[in-house]
């Protein structure tokens, strides 16, 4: 992210010195509207026009979790991540994934890691709501993906999916503007300038500002991802096939029982045996060096 000059971020904290409380990380529409001397309408259609994005907080519901960074040797250290993430943490700003002991629980692939955790704090919404009005819905038939609030400028992606077993309502009451928007919004405010956002052009309202990610880093990412995604739940639905003689995970027999269920998943587009094999070895070999230091 382009850091603020002494002058700009002086104008941001300004509102807060100007309302004379403490900056808010984040607060309601509602709340919003009488900081920033504006109606809840107003707001909405600010966001409506993708000038922000929305923040849900969520109280550890559980989610597959997938970070893909730009490098595979930044994933190496977890210290890099987080320091937390020894204690079975991982923090971004204020979404946090909590997973646990499960010897499954962290995936390790070229790029990133797969986490089987629970999300807490607050997360971005990953698509702009219809009806913002009426709040936010995860449904278990249709999923839903959040984006962490923060991430590092070396992440190509982060993606929480909901894998959740029942239906979960988040009333438009519940749902917050972080304070870096709120604090943009007064300067729009305080200017008269229009913010940017898919009509005034160069949306600002993204996860993550960082240098531009090619179509083919991108396009990459996501088949491995999907391949990943997969993989977890062949591993959850047969275990035994995934499996040695000694219980220990095969990556021969975690490949052949992909493929042998490739009617039951969404379709991934690495689907070369090989491939598959190659990157499921790193994900094992690479889990269990971590264990044995």
């Amino acid at each position: 992210m382009q850091s603020l000059t002494d002058t700009e971020s002086n104008f941001l904290r300004s509102l807060w010195i100007e309302k004379k409380i403490p900056p808010l990380e984040y607060c309601s529409f509602e709340r919003a509207g009488r900081l920033l001397g504006c109606e809840v309408d107003d707001l909405i259609h600010l966001y409506e026009i993708g000038a922000f994005n929305v923040g849900l907080k969520l109280d550890g519901i559980d989610v597959e979790f997938t970070v893909d960074f730009d490098k595979a040797d930044k994933k190496n250290d977890s210290d890099l991540l987080h320091p937390a993430l020894t204690n079975r943490n991982l923090e971004m700003e204020s979404s946090t994934i909590l997973y646990g002991f499960n010897e499954n629980a962290i995936v390790h692939f070229e790029n990133g890691y797969h986490i089987d955790g629970f999300a807490c704090g607050v997360w971005y919404a990953d698509y702009v709501l219809p009806e913002v009005k009426d709040g936010f819905f995860i449904e278990t038939e249709y999923g839903a993906t959040f984006k962490p609030v923060k991430m590092r400028d070396d992440i190509v992606s982060a993606t929480a999916r909901y894998k959740g077993k029942v239906d979960i309502e988040i009333p438009f009451e519940e749902l917050v503007i972080m304070r870096r928007d709120l604090e943009l919004i007064w300067k729009s405010v305080k200017t008269g300038r229009p913010l940017p956002g898919i009509l005034t052009g160069n949306m600002s309202s993204k996860t993550k500002i960082s240098k531009p990610i090619s179509n083919t880093a991108e396009h990459h990412a996501r088949n491995r991802e999907g391949l990943l995604n997969s993989a977890i739940y062949i591993l959850s639905r047969y275990p035994e096939e995934c499996r040695g003689s000694r219980k220990e995970i095969s990556p021969e027999k975690w490949t052949s029982s992909i493929l042998n269920h490739l009617s039951e998943l969404p379709p991934i587009f690495i689907t070369n045996e090989q491939e598959i094999l190659r990157k499921l070895r790193l994900a094992v070999n690479h889990a269990g060096s971590k264990r044995k230091g």
